[in-house]
């Protein structure tokens, strides 16, 4: 079968399609014919060699997919053959730009009534990660102030939705007019342009002084250590990404400006098959079903073009999912 495999760590080159062995299909998992596929930052890493968690190469890329369901293992009773599903695929070295892909149990999400395969593929990583963030990593309330790092992305706008239905209000950062316009329409209560205004201004302005009671950052480099500057006293920076680099400050002197805190945050964490997550995949597929959650899409691609998708996603231009057309069913669903 073909997939997308990364020979060796380094730049757009080392992304070819080959070909490689059908997975077997152990207990507890399923084989799924995969129809979409959605491109990550954490694909970007993996490609270059910078991913926090150990990658043999060569890789296989892809971290959520749409499909339907070719052979169960023992033990799956929930979901049937023949069944459409969206999936996370795990830490598993056989990723979801493949023909097939072998998912545990634990990482499948019925399909929404409402979407098509293509549109699904959008997303698991996303909304299950800004639920956690939310919900799991910390406790939004209503009422409370939300900086969102990158809104503009796919994250930060299921971020803004999620956290605008719990009652807080979001500000949130961008790097290009497209990403303010698409932020705005989704609820952002106030975009800050990082190329042209300071955030650390607007979060106080917006709060009258206070400063915000959360800040998700997924930039890293010299804007984290910023973040903490934005919050009120015993406020919380989430940290999810350094998309602009290594951040370098020392991190002790500055929780103790604002008695404020730093955590880190991984999805997978958050307890693949365990009560919380089947209890956060039911309330993604109802806010989704609702319209209470929508992930634009910001291109798509076939799979002999997943160079371009990786130029376009490290041009930070999309504002919105890529999603990659992997096929061998009707993709279309």
């Amino acid at each position: 079968m073909k997939a997308v495999v990364v020979k060796a760590p380094g730049g757009l080159d080392q992304l070819t399609i080959g070909d490689v062995p059908e997975p077997d299909v152990p207990e507890g998992h399923v084989l799924l014919e995969v129809a979409w596929g959605a491109c990550n930052w954490g694909d970007i890493q993996k490609r270059q060699g910078i991913y926090p968690d150990p990658v043999s190469y060569p890789a296989i890329l892809g971290g959520e997919v749409s499909g339907r369901i070719l052979k169960r293992g023992k033990r799956v009773k929930t979901f049937a053959v023949g069944q459409s599903v969206v999936a996370i695929t795990g830490n598993d070295m056989l990723r979801g730009f493949a023909q097939k892909v072998v998912v545990p149990q634990e990482l499948l999400m019925p399909l929404p009534a409402t979407l098509d395969l293509r549109s699904a593929a959008a997303y698991p990583v996303v909304s299950l990660t800004a639920y956690h963030l939310l919900n799991t990593a910390t406790k939004v309330k209503p009422g409370d102030t939300v900086l969102v790092q990158a809104v503009g992305g796919a994250v930060g706008l299921a971020l803004a939705q999620l956290a605008r239905h719990a009652g807080a209000r979001v500000i949130g950062t961008v790097g290009t007019p497209e990403k303010a316009r698409t932020a705005l329409e989704f609820g952002v209560y106030r975009v800050v342009a990082r190329d042209s205004e300071d955030f650390v201004d607007v979060a106080m302005e917006v709060t009258e002084g206070k400063g915000v009671d959360l800040v998700i950052d997924s930039l890293g480099a010299d804007i984290l250590p910023r973040s903490f500057d934005a919050l009120r006293p015993f406020g919380r920076v989430i940290n999810i990404g350094e998309a602009a680099g290594e951040p370098d400050f020392e991190v002790r002197k500055k929780l103790y400006e604002r008695s404020t805190s730093l955590a880190g945050f991984e999805m997978l964490h958050a307890g693949p098959g365990s009560r919380r997550w089947r209890a956060s995949m039911r309330k993604i597929v109802q806010s989704i079903e609702t319209g209470r959650l929508m992930i634009p899409i910001a291109g798509e691609y076939p799979m002999d073009r997943i160079r371009e998708a990786h130029a376009f996603l490290e041009s930070r231009a999309a504002s919105g999912k890529l999603l990659i057309e992997v096929g061998g069913i009707d993709a279309n669903g």
